[in-house]
């Protein structure tokens, strides 16, 4: 979402229109779900997906269309026809897709906020939350123009109005994914919108480096935190926030660390390893992951253990760290690594194939590094 508002704000401070396309309903098997997006402009697409194939052809094309009319459309697709054939997608589902246009300041001067092109300051408005003030985009559905209230999760909200009331429901709606909500007896549609999760890489070596691309990939914002400024650099990252720390004792002080964060401990010592381990176990930290092999790993255990740490406290690691996928390479440890964050970040079980230790936290086996 986060990449999305960027590019959609750049092409309208350039004074171009543009068009975010969003899955608003999906029944059946589809190949994206609900709050899956895309932004195309009068040249094709920029960003994004909705799935890919003809059907994703049809949705640029309708973007464009978009740009010219100013107005928003609904687009119905079958996965199980003639469409879905000819794109090689036969899913058999149905998907619903929104497509918004979204118009420019057309003023070259430099103008406040309030003072944009509606949809160009909800825009910005959106940005905001999804660079860290956190809420819920929500507009009417099915929406007359492109008008979108942002209620921030401090409270405060802005763009378009809506009552207390209704405000107040939409706030309140449990809501994990992009959903349709009833509030004062008319529907809205919701997109949550929130900063992206935080991967924190203690440690700049070889597997940093493919851990930290194939993250920032993932949707996840990438810091690199190293004690050798040649190894926490950002031309070795250019995907990341690098951090030169003094020593790994200290190494997250200054991160605010929540549930919404994972730590992976990838340093170049099992002495480093326990310095950033009893960090993170002191922290909020969502998920904690430690490389190395179950003998190092029981090694950095006894030795917290002796600090006065649990069993329960060791059972938050998640080490030997990755998916059993046989990895060996950096390439494929890191394949491993974000597999299993992906797979913790949607809450989903571990995989049967896992290769569960004995050893409290201990999970698969990868080979010493």
């Amino acid at each position: 979402m986060l990449e999305l508002l960027q590019r959609l704000c750049a092409e309208l401070d350039s004074g171009r229109c543009a068009a975010l396309a969003t899955i608003v309903h999906q029944q059946g098997s589809a190949p994206r779900g609900a709050g899956s997006r895309l932004l195309a402009g009068p040249d094709g697409l920029i960003c994004g997906t909705t799935g890919g194939g003809l059907a994703e052809a049809r949705v640029i094309e309708a973007c464009a269309e978009a740009c010219e009319t100013l107005l928003p459309r609904f687009l119905d697709f079958e996965m199980d026809g003639t469409l879905a054939a000819t794109s090689e997608m036969i899913c058999g589902g149905r998907v619903r897709v929104l497509v918004e246009p979204f118009v420019p300041n057309r003023s070259n001067s430099i103008l406040p906020r309030f003072s944009l092109a509606p949809e160009h300051a909800s825009a910005e408005l959106a940005l905001e939350a999804a660079r860290g003030r956190g809420g819920r985009i929500v507009r009417p559905f099915p929406p007359k123009e492109t008008a979108w209230s942002v209620l921030y999760a401090d409270g405060s909200s802005a763009g378009a109005s809506l009552s207390p009331e209704v405000e107040d429901v939409l706030r309140s709606a449990p809501l994990m994914e992009s959903a349709i909500v009833t509030a004062g007896g008319a529907p809205y549609f919701c997109d949550p919108c929130r900063r992206p999760d935080r991967m924190i890489i203690l440690g700049g070596g070889h597997v940093s480096r493919p851990t930290a691309a194939m993250a920032a990939m993932a949707g996840f914002e990438v810091h690199v935190v190293d004690d050798r400024p040649e190894f926490a650099s950002a031309e070795r990252f250019p995907q990341a926030v690098t951090h030169v720390s003094p020593d790994y004792a200290h190494c997250l002080e200054s991160f605010a660390l929540t549930e919404a964060d994972y730590v992976v401990i990838v340093t170049r010592g099992h002495l480093y390893d326990k310095d950033a381990a009893e960090q993170a176990l002191r922290s909020q930290a969502g998920y904690i992951g430690m490389i190395g092999s179950t003998r190092k790993r029981e090694q950095i255990y006894r030795l917290l253990l002796e600090q006065g740490f649990t069993q329960t406290d060791l059972g938050r690691i998640h080490s030997p760290i990755g998916l059993d996928i046989g990895a060996e390479t950096p390439e494929e440890i890191a394949v491993s690594i974000l597999a299993e964050c992906i797979a913790y970040r949607h809450g989903v079980p571990s995989p049967k194939w896992r290769k569960d230790s004995a050893a409290p936290g201990g999970r698969i086996c990868l080979p010493s590094l």
